[in-house]
């Protein structure tokens, strides 16, 4: 064979091989199959061709076609469900599919980029299973539901008490004004003729009042009050302090009822007979009468020396129990609700205990496949970790600069936005001083550091400098510097500024270049003053922090 034969012959098997490696196979079996066809698309591009179909038989199909190259694909169901995949030319891939629940991946081989979905995926359902044992847990929680059934039983009956009593203290109010009354018209215990009518008419006003604002006490005692004791859970063992308290302020609450009962029952029964028969026999002209008037007067004054006056001796102390009865009520409330907080939170913390393996395992995966295209399926999972999304999306922009999914997320990290997002890692800034020597924000590295954007000639940065003073005084010594960046453009200016207002931090740094300050493009700051307070580990924890704002953030950083 000649060497031009063998050159062709080369290119012949070349192209052959270029060919074949554009092949897939996929063996795939279903579980709780419902469809009876499928289709291989795009996982994301409308416009692409369908790709290869297949039918289903016995729950199970084969497809074998050709792809363009590795990409994210999806097996698209007759039953409008899709199954997401990454496929590489030459993959021969044997799958199990739960249609059921397209979560799920019960088993697969044939392709590295399939096994770490496969294996990611499992972490994500472990961490479901933990958080919906967990969530089971808590909602059958037998302390949480004594807690949460107290709770909703008890605040509309302290409701219903609380406006029981404020119309019993309503009422104790009117029997002073009918005591008033009495000792005007009736001082001796009876009426005269001149002052019956006057007399009987005021007070029968007072005594309705009176009538009606018991009336709530009543409705409460007969009806609210037997209704409460009867869907009272049971008392919770291992809750001393709060049974100790619902105690007392169940014998505190019957006292304060027998109290009422004993004060004013007997003297509401009299009184409502009395409103009764003058409502009959004032519109019968029975009480027109001057006889008659002074008769009923002193009847009603005889009512009063029965009860009023013991009941008036009695309103302070009343009104003094109803007013503990509240707060005590209200105690109760915020502390079954605490106790419901601290047993949740007790489940929200063994979630963050085990769920800490979780993502750690996870986020590992994401980073020893950072290559794989599969990885974006799953970087919306760590929307909060912009130091792996950096990771990955920046290894694969190296291999797949060109793949519109990539370029679009290269495209977002690379904003200011997204650079400077809190948790992210906060961008290195390393400028010259005053002096002319270089200072790095790393080099604060294990501080937290408020990095400051100002200048000399903004006037809100210079009048926000005594308090920024005032806190890298404060705590300091406790780890906390300042990495002040100015937009200046005169050096003498931001130095007199500096020395002026005591900034007496070592790390100033300009390139002198004011709004062309690429440390301010480099963060997205458009106006000053701007800060970005970092961690020790040089996260962003928050931004725009200003007087009290950065006054309360370094509080609960670093205490008092």
């Amino acid at each position: 064979m000649n060497k031009k034969s063998f050159l062709v012959m080369f290119a012949i098997l070349l192209m052959t091989n270029i060919l074949f490696s554009q092949n897939v196979t996929l063996k795939v079996t279903l579980l709780n199959g419902k469809s009876e066809s499928v289709e291989l698309k795009s996982a994301y591009d409308k416009d692409a061709p369908v790709y290869g179909t297949a039918k289903i038989t016995n729950n199970q199909f084969t497809l074998k076609t050709k792809i363009p190259s590795t990409d994210l694909y999806a097996l698209a169901f007759s039953s409008n469900q899709s199954f997401l995949l990454c496929l590489n030319p030459g993959d021969n891939i044997t799958l199990t599919i739960d249609e059921s629940n397209l979560q799920n991946v019960p088993a697969v081989s044939g392709s590295e980029s399939m096994l770490f979905i496969k294996d990611l995926t499992d972490v994500f359902v472990s961490r479901q299973k933990v958080l919906d044992s967990l969530n089971h847990a808590v909602q059958t929680d037998r302390k949480q539901l004594y807690f949460t059934t107290f709770t909703s039983k008890f605040q509309p009956y302290h409701q219903s008490f609380s406006t029981m009593a404020d119309d019993i203290s309503a009422a104790l109010e009117q029997n002073d004004s009918l005591v008033a009354l009495t000792g005007r018209y009736a001082p001796k215990g009876t009426v005269d003729k001149k002052s019956a009518e006057q007399y009987i008419n005021a007070s029968i006003k007072v005594l309705k009042v009176m009538k009606n604002y018991f009336a709530t006490y009543r409705n409460f005692a007969t009806a609210v009050q037997p209704a409460f004791e009867n869907s009272l859970p049971a008392p919770i063992q291992g809750y001393n302090d709060f049974v100790l308290n619902l105690t007392a302020y169940t014998k505190s609450n019957s006292d304060y009822r027998e109290e009422i009962d004993v004060l004013l029952n007997n003297y509401m029964t009299k009184a409502e007979e009395l409103v009764a028969q003058y409502d009959d026999e004032y519109y019968d002209g029975k009480m027109d009468s001057p006889k008659a008037q002074i008769a009923f007067g002193n009847r009603i004054a005889g009512l009063v020396s029965e009860y009023a006056q013991r009941v008036a001796d009695s309103r302070e102390g009343e009104t003094s129990t109803a007013t503990l009865l509240k707060t005590m009520g209200n105690q109760l409330i915020q502390s079954a609700q605490t106790n419901v907080q601290n047993i949740v939170n007790s489940y929200q913390q063994e979630f963050n205990r085990r769920d800490a393996g979780a993502t750690a395992k996870a986020r590992q995966l994401m980073l020893d496949h950072k290559s794989d295209l599969a990885a974006l399926m799953f970087l919306d999972n760590f929307a909060q970790d912009k130091a792996l999304q950096t990771d990955v999306v920046s290894a694969l922009n190296g291999i797949y600069p060109e793949h519109p999914l990539v370029k679009d997320r290269w495209n977002r990290i690379n904003t200011p936005q997204f650079r400077t997002a809190e948790g992210s890692i906060a961008p290195e800034l390393e400028f010259n001083d005053p002096t002319g020597k270089t200072r790095k924000l790393s080099d604060l590295r294990g501080k937290v550091v408020l990095i400051d954007f100002w200048a000399s000639w903004c006037g809100p940065c210079r009048r926000e400098n005594p308090n920024v003073v005032s806190m890298y005084q404060k705590y300091h010594d406790k780890g906390f510097e300042v990495f002040s960046v100015s937009l200046d453009k005169d050096l003498n200016a931001w130095k007199g500024a500096i020395e002026k207002d005591g900034l007496v931090w070592p790390n100033h740094v300009s390139d002198l270049k004011g709004w062309g300050s690429a440390a301010a493009k480099l963060y997205g700051v458009s106006s000053i003053p701007c800060t970005f307070l970092i961690d020790k580990d040089g996260r962003i924890l928050a931004k725009g922090l200003r007087g009290d704002t950065l006054t309360q953030a370094l509080q609960q950083l670093f205490g008092e």
